[in-house]
């Protein structure tokens, strides 16, 4: 009896230690459960807060901003901070920060209670320092593509080490924002609000976070460069539209000289501009220009060119002392980077006689009817808006041709003889040459229709670069 119950009093005994280690399990079960749905929920608000970034149409550096507030708060971090590589992809800048996040590196001559009394001071602090490519912490999670926990700092010379209790660093984890095998920058948090250290869950946690948060990066990068390009495009779409309005809306009718002119314009906007002047009742003046700079600017420059040349080309008839005139003009207001090249010329009706000036253009074109010659005129003189008129004034030199019945002169921009083929090869000043000989018994509107027809055939598929541009004066 006693041997009976001793086994049932061993029996019940086992059964009540399965018991009890099936309810820890039960429990080490629920907890964890319990553990992954706040860790779930926690991420899915992350990714909610993230996505509503796109709905606003917001910043990239805004989109940073809310990245680093929602991580901080996710990780229950009481700072963190994320350093994007500059241009160079050498350094690291910090471009948003959330909490008291400590330097990486203690600025000089610093006082810490100066740091920590306004924020303002420990965030320009922040973001004034450049972290090198494998410098500390910092620079070695972007080098190395891998994240880093630290728990104990006292032992990590890579960290910065503060009395201030505010910087002071007391457990700390950085992360790389990578996306498709592009390291973005690196995003870091240090310490945590229950004062503890941050542990592998945590630098789980983060890592995903800051996968998520690269991929928010670059979204926000392609988005602004999309809205960019859009912008780009309206900027020229205007200026194209800028560019046609300044141009004749007819050719003029000249008893005895036939004038014709064409422009073509490229993908990018260029400056490409011809006119026609009635000086006197027996004069007439050509022109034609080309702007160095693109888009709305180019554009603009042009018709303030424009509008100077027909102001000072009526009633005089030195092409070089117009040219003076409207390089005066125009100079105050071009930026060092743009200039205008231009051939202008007065035509005598009467006489036939042509004399022109050449701003830093290319070559006038003459083709001789009497015996089928050609020549290239390229008398001295620098483009418009370079300088003040000092320099302008002293090297612009006047050409004067007198012209034959059936003679052809022809004014060109660089769109035509820079055009490429898809080899590469350029189309140059020989081959216009031929071109020009070949139709220079044609009509001037046909002399310009068939030098187009022969540069399209020549560039084939290869993409126009540059305005095509061309004006042709027969007599």
């Amino acid at each position: 009896m006693n041997f009976i119950a001793l086994l049932l009093l061993i029996g019940g005994g086992y059964f009540a230690y399965q018991w009890w280690l099936q309810s820890q399990r039960t429990h080490l079960v629920q907890a964890s459960r319990r553990h992954l749905i706040q860790e779930r929920q926690r991420v899915l608000s992350f990714l909610h807060d993230v996505g509503e970034a796109f709905t606003e149409n917001l910043k990239v550096e805004e989109i940073l901003k809310l990245i680093i507030q929602c991580s901080v708060r996710t990780a229950e971090a009481k700072s963190g901070a994320i350093f994007l590589l500059d241009a160079s992809l050498q350094n690291l800048e910090a471009v948003v920060i959330e909490g008291p996040f400590p330097p990486p590196h203690p600025p000089a001559g610093f006082m810490e209670s100066k740091l920590t009394s306004r924020a303002v001071f420990l965030e320009q602090a922040v973001k004034s320092q450049k972290i090198s490519m494998g410098d500390g912490i910092l620079g070695g999670v972007a080098q190395a593509g891998k994240p880093v926990l630290i728990r104990n700092p006292k032992e990590d010379s890579r960290l910065p080490h503060y009395d201030n209790e505010i910087l002071r660093i007391h457990t700390f984890l950085a992360v790389p924002l990578v996306f498709r095998d592009q390291i973005l920058g690196v995003m870091a948090m240090a310490n945590t609000k229950d004062e503890k250290s941050f542990d592998d869950e945590d630098l789980s946690l983060v890592t995903s976070l800051a996968s998520q948060a690269a991929f928010a990066i670059f979204n926000a990068n392609l988005h602004q460069m999309l809205a960019e390009k859009e912008r780009v495009d309206r900027d020229l779409e205007i200026a194209r539209e800028i560019q046609q309005l300044l141009l004749p809306s007819s050719f003029p009718v000249i008893e005895g000289v036939q004038v014709s002119a064409l422009n073509i314009p490229a993908l990018k906007v260029g400056g490409d501009y011809y006119d026609f002047v009635r000086v006197d009742a027996d004069h007439w003046g050509f022109a034609i220009a080309d702007v160095s700079g693109k888009g709305v600017s180019g554009a603009l420059i042009m018709a303030m060119c424009r509008s100077a040349l027909r102001t000072k080309a009526v009633g005089h008839l030195s092409p070089s002392q117009v040219l003076k005139e409207v390089n005066r003009v125009i100079h105050p207001d071009m930026r060092e980077d743009m200039f205008i090249s231009m051939i202008y010329g007065v035509l005598n009706v009467p006489n036939r006689e042509f004399n022109f000036c050449r701003a830093g253009h290319e070559a006038l074109l003459l083709h001789r009817g009497e015996n089928g010659q050609g020549e290239a005129l390229a008398p001295r003189g620098m483009a418009l808006g370079i300088d003040n008129g000092t320099v302008f004034d002293s090297v612009l030199q006047e050409q004067r041709v007198s012209l034959q019945r059936g003679d052809a002169v022809v004014f060109y921009t660089d769109g035509i003889t820079e055009a490429l083929d898809e080899t590469g090869q350029e189309f140059g000043r020989n081959q216009l040459i031929e071109a020009i000989h070949a139709c220079a018994d044609q009509s001037a509107q046909e002399m310009a229709r068939n030098i187009e027809q022969r540069v399209r055939r020549f560039v084939g598929q290869h993409p126009q670069s540059d305005d095509i541009t061309l004006l042709v004066v027969r007599t």
